[in-house]
């Protein structure tokens, strides 16, 4: 059976044994690697905690075990434990009620999973989808790991012979031309220069990059641009690129903008930023001065990012090949960059019928309307997972989900309605 709850007194327990059975070499061996980039690059900092979170958690574990010489009681308090813990409880969980062979197949998933975080996601997320169905009371099966489909679950003791569920994790780089970590790594190249230019600002200016594409590979080729940049800046005057986009510089009125906060802290709103930049949506850079103004750096490609299509095109190839057609099917898509307060408000603007629908609800709408997809009973989008406190000490692990079903499917029950815990619609 699926562990999906857990007691802190068991986390030494079950963190010994996870050690054992997956090996602690493959999440140590990641986290060295990934700290050596963290004292490279100030900028990766915050990204890379966040692409290896389980990484650090399990090697934050391993290492109070080297110091101490098991897992002291104290870290059995450790909130940031919690989701790596319950990680390790659930593979080891399905590990045991596993057949030998399907059990290493699983501990290779894994290993593979500490050296790419696009899989960890994904692996995270059909947990996370599992626990659900099974805290529901419904049995579920591992078709690939079984040998007897090519979808992630098989939810049992639903509708006549089961729900398929197909687990899709997004990533907030997948479809967008300049990925995150490119635009850091950008950043690290021009910032020097923009923290002298900065200094003696008393106004805001708006620093607009646009290639033609992505960016330049090779490093001389990033390091010629980042002085194009540096130079336009500094002339104060807009500039083409040698291969196409340009640098669009402007100026614009700190106090129209900038709110302190109680702290005496600025800030400056994501919506404002989009507005005297006329961009949406955008990778940016914004530094200060303490003579009241700033600097806001955007960079961006020309060719318009197209994480929908992303979207719809991974679930259409997917209702082909991966679902059979003989019986329902649910998609479940997770937002990896997506809060759960975000899920809601685009929820909330699809329900207000004096708004128009949002692109989400169009674009499911196109992709469920197809007759070629009646075996497609829904698609739930869900929002990055929250630790959220409960009572008397304990702690839930969750997030929004926005769904839509599709009851017109000849394959639709009423039993399909309610499967998570939001309004449908």
């Amino acid at each position: 059976m699926l562990t999906v709850d857990l007691n802190t007194q068991d986390i030494p327990r079950l963190f010994s044994r996870f050690r054992d059975v997956i090996g602690e070499k493959h999440w140590r061996h990641r986290a060295s690697a990934v700290r050596a980039e963290m004292r490279g690059s100030r900028f990766l900092h915050e990204y890379l905690i966040e692409e290896n979170d389980f990484v650090l958690a399990f090697d934050r574990c391993s290492s109070l075990i080297e110091r101490y010489g098991q897992m002291p009681l104290s870290a059995t308090g450790e909130r940031a434990l919690y989701p790596a813990i319950a990680f390790a409880a659930q593979v080891l969980s399905i590990v045991d009620i596993s057949t030998p062979q399907q059990g290493k197949q699983l501990i290779r998933r894994i290993h593979g999973a500490f050296r790419n975080p696009d899989e960890f996601r994904a692996i995270r997320l059909e947990l996370m989808a599992a626990t659900h169905f099974v805290r529901r009371g419904l049995g579920i099966g591992w078709p690939e790991m079984e040998g007897t489909g090519t979808f992630d679950l098989m939810v049992t003791g639903l509708g006549v012979n089961g729900l398929q569920v197909e687990c899709k994790s997004i990533s907030n780089d997948k479809g967008r031309k300049i990925h995150r970590r490119e635009a850091l790594e950008f950043y690290r190249l021009v910032y020097r220069d923009l923290v002298r230019v900065t200094q003696n600002l008393e106004s805001g200016l708006a620093v607009i990059l646009t290639l033609p594409g992505r960016l330049p590979s090779a490093l001389t080729q990033r390091k010629g641009l980042a002085r194009l940049v540096v130079k336009a800046i500094m002339s104060g005057q807009a500039a083409s690129l040698p291969e196409g986009g340009d640098i669009r510089i402007s100026q614009f009125d700190m106090a129209a903008i900038a709110k302190v906060d109680p702290q005496g802290r600025l800030e400056i709103s994501k919506s404002d930023i989009e507005r005297v930049t006329a961009t949406r949506d955008r990778e940016g850079l914004i530094l200060g001065s303490r003579r009241g103004g700033a600097i806001v750096f955007i960079l961006q490609s020309a060719n318009e990012d197209r994480p929908l299509d992303y979207v719809f095109d991974t679930l259409s190839n997917s209702a082909k090949t991966q679902v059979s057609n003989s019986l329902p099917a649910l998609f479940l898509v997770g937002f990896d960059g997506v809060e759960p307060g975000e899920l809601v408000n685009v929820a909330t603007q699809d329900f207000d019928p004096e708004q128009q629908p949002t692109a989400l609800r169009i674009a499911v709408s196109k992709f469920l309307s197809s007759k070629d997809r009646d075996h497609i009973i829904g698609v739930t989008f869900l929002s990055r997972s929250a630790l959220t406190p409960k009572l008397h000490g304990e702690f839930d692990s969750g997030g929004s989900a926005y769904i839509f079903p599709r009851r017109e499917s000849r394959f639709w029950l009423e039993e399909f309605s309610g499967l998570f815990s939001t309004q449908s619609k």
